[in-house]
């Protein structure tokens, strides 16, 4: 199986995987880049000539780019308190800026925006860009987590009767919390900002209910229920179909 990949002026970079056995052309977006199937034999000009035919069939199937000029990423506010701060992070274009962006804060009441100001010459369909830009909108989710995560999951563990020596905030992605039962210590993703509130607690309750029950058996999941007031299965689901605002 051949691979060609090139830059298109209209479609951006592209790559060609040649397939044996394939009768037509397919195509798929994947993080901003499309990627064409094609049958084995044809010659550059022709795939050339083949991609350009078919560039408002691949536009019509290219998906909106995930940041866009307008965007609001809502971000809940840890709720241990009746005080508890809500925040945003906000992208949208500014003429003053020229290349650079540039992160300002506004303040309403107990509501705290980010705004992340852009040219309004970026191509949100870049895919470098779109990369830059959830880049930048981990890194406030990174500031703002000690102050969201760490809070309300004191006050759940406190409601539990539940001690916890340690709290601690991660940078991983992939895995939204571990619970190291013997040292009674719980790290927290802070990705979990980016969740609703009731899939936040799901977590702490998950972490928690290792403390005790350090594997994930019957046991466990039964305990995980408890805490989580007998939805343990309806916040899996949940979390499993959850649309992130960020990559992940």
């Amino acid at each position: 199986m051949a691979t060609l990949s090139f830059d298109h002026p209209l479609l951006g970079p592209v790559t060609i995987v040649e397939r044996r056995g394939s009768q037509k052309l397919s195509a798929r977006w994947t993080k901003g880049q499309l990627r064409v199937n094609v049958p084995a034999g044809l010659t550059r000009s022709q795939i050339s000539a083949a991609i350009d035919r078919h560039i408002s069939d691949f536009e019509a199937i290219r998906p909106a780019p995930r940041y866009h000029d307008g965007l609001v990423i809502d971000i809940p506010g840890a709720n241990a308190t009746e005080t508890d701060p809500t925040f945003a992070i906000a992208i949208m274009t500014d003429p003053r800026i020229d290349s650079k962006p540039l992160v300002t804060t506004s303040t309403e009441g107990n509501h705290l925006r980010f705004n992340l100001l852009v040219s309004p010459k970026t191509d949100f369909r870049d895919p470098a860009v779109q990369e830059r830009l959830d880049h930048t909108v981990k890194l406030a989710g990174r500031n703002l987590a000690p102050r969201i995560i760490i809070p309300r999951a004191r006050l759940i563990a406190s409601r539990l009767g539940l001690r916890v020596d340690k709290w601690e905030t991660a940078h991983g992605t992939s895995v939204l919390g571990t619970c190291y039962p013997r040292q009674r210590r719980i790290r927290l993703s802070y990705l979990n900002v980016f969740l609703t509130p009731e899939l936040r607690d799901y977590i702490i309750y998950h972490e928690l209910a290792h403390l005790t029950e350090p594997g994930h058996t019957p046991a466990f999941h039964a305990l995980c229920d408890r805490y989580c007031g007998g939805r343990e299965r309806e916040l899996i689901r949940k979390l499993h179909s959850y649309p992130w605002p960020v990559n992940r």
